[in-house]
């Protein structure tokens, strides 16, 4: 796999896991509180959406403005708490979409090249009755693809309403792989089409709280076919991550398509492919037999 794709892997480890939370549906906006932030200089609020979803042990706030720009911050799911956003991690990161600038392409605190913290995240008060949660946070995004950034600073959000699901397995979905020739179990599988600027279908089969987890990411215009998961340029992926520490990619193997029915919305598959890490070598997993048949969203 070659390394420079950084960028590329970051984003998508970042959406498959958005993905796995709620579908992006720029239709469901929560008008109730308050979401606003400076961004560079520019001030920035929440419009159109605004909204937070709290379940399989993860916490994801979005906030999206009238001209399109949007704010996704995603993390482990700790409570009231002070939370911090790594490079290049997959657990916690925040994101920043200058739609309005006509490139959708996202900047994120995980596609910075030198180790460090980039921003965080202030969980202040979480209301288990109201169901609504208030907080700050700040960050600093980068675009690895053509080194620009933004600064958010002064990020506030007020009495938003969260919702929390856990997506059980559909009797009709299956999903089965072994790992290092263990079969993997889960007790949650979701798919959701992402959408625009994607473009996704994201199946994730969970197990436990927030891992071990296993994600694809197929295009949603896929057709039946054999593909491989060597071109990281591509937007055919692979993931697995064994704990809330490591991430892994699929840096070779191979997905066959056997049927996308877009109006069912029926996907079916067998995949394979070994995981590594983005920048070295090891710890390495290697996936076999994997099948996957499900209705995504």
């Amino acid at each position: 796999m070659r390394k420079s794709n950084l960028a590329f892997l970051a984003i998508m480890v970042s959406f498959i896991f958005l993905a796995c939370q709620k579908e992006l549906s720029f239709g469901n906006s929560n008008f109730l509180g308050n979401f606003t932030a400076t961004i560079d200089s520019t001030n920035w609020e929440a419009t159109t959406i605004k909204e937070i979803t709290r379940q399989a042990g993860n916490i994801v706030i979005t906030g999206k403005s009238t001209n399109g720009n949007m704010i996704v911050l995603r993390v482990a799911d700790s409570g009231v708490h002070s939370y911090s956003f790594h490079n290049l991690s997959a657990t916690n990161v925040a994101i920043y979409t200058d739609a309005a600038s006509g490139n959708t392409n996202s900047f994120t605190t995980n596609q910075w090249d030198l180790p460090g913290v980039y921003g965080s995240l202030q969980i202040i008060s979480i209301d288990t009755v109201n169901k609504v949660m208030s907080g700050t946070f700040s960050f600093r995004a980068y675009r690895q693809m053509d080194s620009l950034q933004h600064i958010i600073s002064s990020g506030i959000f007020t009495n938003i309403t969260y919702t929390t699901s856990n997506t059980a397995p559909s009797a009709t979905d299956t999903f089965r792989v072994k790992v290092d020739g263990t079969p993997f179990t889960y007790n949650s599988l979701t798919g959701f089409a992402t959408g625009a600027p994607l473009n996704q279908i994201a199946i994730t089969a969970l197990q436990g709280a927030v891992a071990p987890v296993v994600g694809l990411t197929i295009p949603s215009t896929v057709t039946t076919g054999n593909y491989t998961f060597e071109d990281v340029a591509s937007t055919i992926m692979g993931l697995y991550n064994p704990s809330t520490t490591t991430s892994l990619m699929a840096d070779s193997g191979n997905i066959q398509i056997l049927e996308h029915n877009t109006v069912t919305k029926r996907i079916r598959g067998n995949f394979d492919f070994k995981a590594t890490p983005l920048l070295t070598d090891s710890p390495k997993a290697v996936l076999t037999e994997g099948y996957f048949s499900i209705i995504y969203q």
